[in-house]
């Protein structure tokens, strides 16, 4: 799955922290422990893209999550589905649906594989303090622990409502910025949302 739908699932789950500590790593802890509890999730957000080679790209739309591997991705023109077991990529576009086997592999996106994972590969430091949207943020920077694909990432987390309201990802692709506009935690978000049929007048292909 394309990155920014990894990276707008992570933003929405480390939402839920409560920063008693300015300390990047408890900040971390916390956002860890708080997960626990979370059942479902819901966001809207908008995502910007600057690649290397100078072209530019913006779109938007929302996420819904509920533990432990189900997800649905809305963003104009597509939507991508899981259940745990299933999973459906569908381009009104196109007319087409891509089903295939969810596969819990290295390269398969998965929200709690990735929250979870996700402090561990990089260092974290507390930077300071920035207005976003004029929202007084902590600013986390985040150094990955090895080389790879991500360079450099920076979290901002809203001071006063302890939610993460911007993320930057800087790879060898690109620089991405993530906002997030709103957050929903535990709405009871139905299990049939994170299912799919496809309608008759388009092409299905099937690769379980």
């Amino acid at each position: 799955m394309r990155k920014h739908f990894i990276l707008a699932a992570i933003i929405i789950l480390l939402g839920v922290c409560n920063l008693y500590s300015q300390d990047a790593q408890e900040i971390i802890k916390k956002v860890q422990n708080n997960y626990n509890g979370i059942k479902d999730a819901k966001a809207s957000f908008s995502h910007s893209v600057k690649y290397s080679s100078g072209k530019s790209q913006s779109e938007s739309g929302t996420i819904y999550i509920q533990k432990e591997n189900k997800y649905r991705i809305e963003t104009k023109g597509q939507v991508i589905i899981t259940d745990g077991v299933t999973s459906w990529s569908y381009s009104s576009k196109k007319k087409q649906v891509i089903i295939d086997n969810y596969k819990n592999d290295g390269n398969t996106f998965s929200p709690n594989k990735y929250l979870f994972s996700y402090p561990e590969n990089f260092y974290s430091d507390l930077e300071g303090s920035e207005d976003v949207s004029g929202a007084d943020c902590y600013l986390l920077k985040l150094t990955p622990r090895s080389r790879g694909n991500v360079k450099s990432a920076k979290i901002w987390v809203d001071k006063n409502e302890n939610l993460i309201r911007k993320i930057l990802i800087v790879s060898s692709e690109s620089t991405d910025t993530y906002l997030l506009k709103k957050i929903s935690l535990d709405s009871g978000i139905s299990s049939s949302k994170f299912t799919f049929s496809p309608p008759s007048d388009v092409e299905v292909i099937d690769l379980r």
